[in-house]
């Protein structure tokens, strides 16, 4: 039930990151028009200024020359541009979606590497991503692991979590059990 519930979960994630890039897409398009715009602009003032200082009588053949060398350059500039964005769309959203998807994944890939069941894990989030409770679904427990996830090119904690890393290896780690009617009673004094 809990993997159906995982898979739910990873393609709703995964539809909405869909939206998000076609969204970016349009955004991408847009902002292509609106440099291209600017850019243009800057062109054809530029070449246009050229022409006028060299000769008056073929201006307007040269504002002609000047158009079609700027739609060429256009041209070349949007395939060149157009595939920029894509590709630094494509990179963004892969990492985001590889890190979604990864975090979502990762008591499926820890059970096959370390015999740890998806039923053991409890995601935080953070300082922390999950906290293992390994032989709990088997009314075991043998150990608790906390667990970080990195799914990008960083390999590094955080300061935070490097922190909490050297408090469990130096074994400041405690139980502490709460009695809630017992804490109301005292706060009530």
């Amino acid at each position: 039930m809990l993997e159906w519930l995982l898979i739910f979960i990873l393609l709703f994630i995964i539809v909405i990151l869909f939206l998000k890039y076609s969204k970016l897409e349009g955004e991408a398009e847009q902002r292509a028009r609106e440099i291209f715009k600017r850019w243009r602009n800057e062109e054809l003032n530029t070449i246009r200024y050229e022409y006028e200082k060299r000769i008056e009588f073929l201006r307007k053949e040269y504002d002609s020359k000047a158009e079609e060398k700027a739609e060429i350059l256009f041209q070349q500039w949007k395939k060149n541009e157009e595939r920029n964005i894509r590709d630094d769309a494509i990179k963004r959203y892969t990492s985001t979606i590889l890190g979604k998807v990864g975090e979502h994944l990762t008591p499926l890939i820890i059970f096959q590497n370390y015999g740890i069941k998806p039923k053991d894990f409890r995601f935080l989030g953070t300082p922390i991503d999950f906290i293992a409770f390994k032989g709990l679904s088997d009314g075991k427990p043998e150990e608790i692991i906390f667990i970080e996830v990195k799914s990008g090119s960083s390999k590094t904690l955080s300061n935070n979590e490097r922190k909490i890393k050297k408090l469990i290896e130096a074994g400041k780690v405690k139980w502490m059990f709460i009695h809630l009617p017992k804490e109301i009673e005292k706060l009530s004094k």
